[in-house]
């Protein structure tokens, strides 16, 4: 224990005694902390600058910039080197600012080797040692290192934060006036004026029990329970629905999904097999090539999702509005909860990439990144970190968003090696 961390400490006592318990027990061995000189001097951690080592304080000044004129409340989460709540209590417009560490093991370190009884002192501020990972504050700012150095406590709410920071740029990927997108709608009104919305699925499908079938790598360990479940007789098998990447897949094993989901515009024949029962009903969105819709010799119904890039569309041809946030995955499930099951089993929906591989069937890479190039990691469901990229993190978080909205449906994960999902319980699912 420095000096240094017991000036520090002694505020923190006084003021949240129960954090100070446990900054006392943190152990940082294992954070690679190095003193780095430019301009300033900063402390790099596991190969991450906690601040700026040039002009810290503009740097801090640029993450408040972010905040409304008018802000009197605002969150930090992270601490970074201090010079962002140090910089906040500068001003007398803010009332109260909240605190919030993502790795206490990191922020233990910071008050052994710096002092930051300036902004520790300050009665507006307040420390919270366990923030809400489900909700984020309405006036935040996230520094970006303690997003990168996070611990596992903290994974959900990192990730949010991530995809709120990334918000706005990604929905330029999508605007209402893209070229391409126009092009490719008009392509397929025949299609939305020639197959029936995808609400009329109700009328034939009754199961309450549904499959919900993803591309990930740990589907190939329930190719067997898979096809014992379609080989029920049909008023006691639950429905499967599966989505575009993982048919290939479960055709090689003789397992035929009721229902196939497609969104994605950039899905060609080549990620489908050479031949399709014409017992599968195919649910699309337009954005999806025509010449996909057209090869389709089964069933086929059509939806939208619910971004405001559909509504034109849906004014002059209402279909199914179904939700999605980037992955395939989000539109399967909702159609099925839309289907009225009361219990959701989630196969191949991994968010993640466990035994170094991407997906289930496919060569490593060759429907994205590789497995090899991930840089960032979830929480599996043994409670370790398994490899992932930052899209999978967040396409996860918006499906547990959507399950938190529906309590009236069971979920369930049939998998633990792959992405914990939280509001969906473990089964197991083994012949």
């Amino acid at each position: 224990m420095t000096e240094l961390f017991s000036t520090n400490l002694q505020i923190i006592q006084q003021r949240w005694p129960v954090l100070a318990s446990a900054l006392k027990f943190q152990s940082f061995d294992d954070l690679d902390a190095n003193l780095v000189t430019g301009s300033n001097q900063t402390i790099s951690v596991n190969g991450i600058q906690l601040s700026s080592r040039h002009n810290r304080m503009s740097e801090a000044q640029l993450f408040i910039s972010q905040l409304p004129l008018d802000c009197k409340q605002v969150t930090v989460y992270g601490i970074g080197m201090g010079d962002v709540p140090s910089l906040l209590t500068d001003s007398k417009l803010i009332t109260n600012i909240t605190v919030c560490p993502l790795n206490l093991g990191l922020f233990a370190l910071l008050l052994s080797y710096t002092d930051q009884r300036e902004w520790l002192t300050d009665r507006r501020i307040t420390i919270i040692e366990i923030p809400n990972q489900h909700q984020i504050a309405e006036s935040f700012i996230s520094i970006t290192p303690d997003l990168l150095l996070a611990d596992n406590e903290n994974a959900i709410l990192r990730d949010l934060l991530v995809l709120e920071n990334n918000r706005e740029y990604a929905n330029k990927q999508h605007q209402v006036d893209d070229p391409q997108l126009i092009e490719r709608f008009n392509e397929n009104i025949k299609y939305l004026e020639l197959d029936p919305d995808a609400s009329t699925l109700r009328l034939t499908h009754t199961q309450h029990n549904t499959l919900v079938i993803g591309a990930g790598p740990t589907l190939e360990d329930h190719y067997d329970y898979l096809r014992v479940q379609r080989a029920l007789p049909i008023g006691k098998r639950p429905l499967m629905i599966a989505v575009d990447t993982a048919f290939k897949a479960l055709s090689s094993q003789s397992i035929i999904p009721d229902i196939l989901v497609s969104i994605d515009p950039n899905i060609t024949l080549s990620h489908l097999p050479e031949e399709i029962p014409d017992s599968v009903t195919l649910v699309y969105f337009p954005r999806v090539p025509s010449s996909v819709i057209e090869h389709w010799t089964g069933p086929r119904f059509n939806a939208y999702s619910k971004a405001t890039l559909y509504d034109e569309l849906d004014a002059k041809h209402p279909k199914l509005r179904l939700f999605t946030n980037g992955s395939v995955i989000h539109p399967a499930v909702d159609l099925a909860a839309f289907l009225n099951s009361w219990e959701i089993t989630l196969f191949g929906c991994d968010f993640s990439y466990p035994n170094n591989k991407t997906h289930a069937f496919w060569e490593d890479g060759l429907l994205g990144p590789k497995a090899s190039e991930a840089k960032h990691w979830v929480i599996n469901g043994h409670g370790d970190k398994v490899a992932t990229d930052l899209n999978f993190r967040a396409y996860l978080r918006s499906l547990e968003h959507y399950i938190r909205l529906k309590p009236q449906v069971k979920f369930y994960q049939s998998s633990l090696d792959g992405a914990r999902i939280n509001g969906a319980q473990y089964r197991e699912c083994k012949v």
